[in-house]
């Protein structure tokens, strides 16, 4: 009778497709919670915010103004590259993108290329970015629904992008707000 050994034999080894963490918070506009955040964590590679603090960061000279003109931005931390939406001028990002800096070597190339895509849309509550791994490139659509900004909602519906590029929609939609319901039903409690 043949044995019934085990037959051991190494497994090929299988190219790996680069694993991201994308982590999602409401900052509620907080400068301090933000800066924590980005200096504390050791593991998240892309992180999408909604309300973020976003207020002066310096002060343009402006011959017309003699006090010179507050220059607005979120936070910056050194390991991270800040991505903004599109914001109107004088107006406010509703949505930000924080990207992990990375430093290529020869062994461990970048996972991940970020690019913002401010031609898909001018919405301040709306971020499209395209991330790039080496097998290809995803859409992620950063969204906040400002309840006081009816047209958030509408930009985020109308988003006309390409249906063949996998697409990760992320955000704060406040779903607990009115806009989300039929007229004829009551809202929920």
């Amino acid at each position: 009778m043949p044995s019934m050994g085990c037959c051991c034999r190494p497994l090929p080894i299988m190219a790996v497709q680069p694993i991201i963490s994308i982590a999602l918070v409401n900052m509620h506009r907080r400068n301090a919670a933000t800066h924590v955040l980005l200096n504390s964590d050791e593991h998240t590679n892309l992180f999408l915010i909604q309300e973020p603090w976003f207020d002066t960061i310096g002060t343009a000279r402006l011959d017309s103004a003699c006090q010179g003109v507050d220059i607005l931005g979120g936070v910056a931390s050194p390991g991270w590259e800040v991505l903004y939406p599109a914001i109107p001028k004088g107006g406010q990002a509703k949505v930000m993108a924080y990207a992990r800096k990375q430093a290529p070597t020869p062994h461990n190339k970048t996972p991940f290329t970020t690019i913002p895509h401010l031609d898909i849309s001018a919405h301040p509550c709306l971020q499209v970015l395209d991330v790039v791994l080496d097998t290809g490139t995803w859409h992620i659509i950063n969204f906040y629904c400002d309840v006081k900004d009816k047209s958030s909602l509408q930009a985020l519906l109308t988003l006309d992008i390409d249906a063949a590029t996998p697409t990760l929609v992320v955000g704060d939609f406040n779903t607990h707000s009115p806009s989300w319901s039929p007229p004829t039903i009551p809202c929920s409690t």
